[in-house]
């Protein structure tokens, strides 16, 4: 059984949703800018009795253009500087960057 159409619709299905819903221009350790979809959202966490909220930026990016290593490495989104604290690719060509600032 061969994946490659699968593969193919893939990345086509991958490029329009970029195309579409970025809300973001990426550059990764220096790179070409990207189309990525930003989120700095927030979270309420608990410690003890008392809550504590927080932030979690997030770029989703298509996988192809994630180097390999990547946390740590510095990235823009929106001219603005953060590290990439952790990776979380979806296994479907998209992978969520969960980001820190610079």
């Amino acid at each position: 059984m061969s994946l490659a159409p699968f593969a193919a619709l893939e990345s086509r299905v991958n490029n329009a949703v970029f195309a579409r819903l970025a809300n973001a221009e990426v550059s990764i350790d220096g790179g070409s800018a990207i189309g990525g979809i930003f989120d700095d959202g927030y979270a309420l966490g608990s410690v003890g009795p008392l809550g504590m909220s927080g932030s979690q930026p997030t770029v989703a990016v298509p996988s192809a253009q994630v180097p390999s290593q990547p946390v740590g490495k510095a990235i823009t989104v929106n001219g603005v500087a953060y590290l990439v604290a952790a990776v979380e690719p979806d296994g479907v060509g998209s992978t969520r960057l969960l980001l820190e600032a610079a």
